[in-house]
């Protein structure tokens, strides 16, 4: 189970990129796949893509709004609403250095 909802993670990455202007990248890792995923947010939309090497990476999705991220069908069938349970693991850099979540 995460540390955090994704209402903290939602307004963490808002905080980030409006009062920061830091493009946050937040790494998720699920028990039942796997490969990392990324959640990053920008001035005007987010985007999710699977990581990995070349092979394995699936490029970034974009999404108007980090709403509709968490509730559509993601690559490799994840949708988010559903499968938050079952990350094992968030990580985002930017949030440690911003001191989020402290």
């Amino acid at each position: 189970m995460p540390d955090f909802t994704f209402e903290e993670i939602k307004a963490f990455l808002v905080k980030s990129i409006n009062e920061y202007g830091c493009e946050a990248e937040l790494r998720l890792k699920f028990s039942d796949r796997p490969n990392e995923y990324m959640i990053i947010i920008y001035e005007d939309h987010c985007s999710f893509q699977r990581c990995g090497n070349a092979k394995q990476q699936s490029g970034e999705y974009a999404y108007a709004a980090l709403d509709e991220l968490y509730t559509a069908q993601l690559i490799d069938d994840i949708i988010l609403e559903r499968d938050w349970n079952k990350i094992i693991d968030i990580d985002c850099m930017d949030f440690d250095i911003l001191g989020f979540g402290e």
